[in-house]
């Protein structure tokens, strides 16, 4: 297993030199797992663009490249690096977007679709070259096929929001970032019994 961080940042884009140690690009993942290599991305933030441009320049001539694409959730800045990603530019792509909606009456399509209109981008849905398919998430225990197994947990978030934990071989990635616990765990009175409880029990939900 091997993760690669191309944005970890929140909200917006901050590039500048405060942020060059880590980057100022908005959140995306690479996770690379077994001996082929096999292609995870987690969101889809402004750092999804230098991971396309890398992709393809690393991708042999006339090979496909296929990857799941896992969205936490559908805030901007966890989506905002889709259009440019280089990869949706090309026929031989081929996607799997993954993610939670938070109304049943939208599709995940439908909701990523809404910025690639003309309205707001050059280019329509319709018009990308790349091959992709939607899949709603929602909390469960899933078999990924070839060992990876993934668990999603409901995330406290204004909008449907999910954490992940990824499994290769005993080798574990967890994302849980966008949230904070569902109660305030810190009791009026220091000397409350519970307080103690409480944490531990947050802490083993991480």
């Amino acid at each position: 297993m091997k993760i690669t961080f191309w944005g970890v940042r929140g909200s917006i884009p901050c590039p500048g030199p405060e942020t060059v140690r880590y980057g100022g690009n908005t959140p995306c993942l690479e996770l690379r797992v077994g001996e082929n290599g096999r292609l995870i991305i987690i969101d889809a933030g402004s750092g999804m663009r230098p991971l396309g441009h890398r992709l393809m320049e690393d991708r042999p001539p006339g090979k496909a490249l296929e990857a799941d694409v896992y969205l936490t959730h559908t805030h901007w800045d966890h989506i905002m690096g889709l259009p440019f990603f280089p990869p949706l530019y090309h026929p031989e792509t081929r996607l799997r977007i993954h993610g939670p909606v938070t109304y049943e009456d939208e599709s995940l399509e439908e909701i990523l679709g809404g910025q690639l209109t003309y309205r707001y981008f050059p280019v329509r849905q319709a018009e990308l070259a790349a091959g992709i398919e939607y899949h709603t998430l929602k909390e469960g225990r899933f078999d990924l096929g070839g060992g990876v197994s993934l668990v999603t947990k409901y995330l406290n978030h204004p909008i449907l929001c999910l954490g992940y934990r990824f499994e290769y071989r005993g080798k574990v990635l967890c994302t849980a970032y966008d949230t904070e616990p569902f109660r305030n765990i810190f009791c009026t009175d220091p000397s409350d019994p519970a307080y103690d409880e409480a944490m531990a029990r947050e802490g083993d939900q991480v």
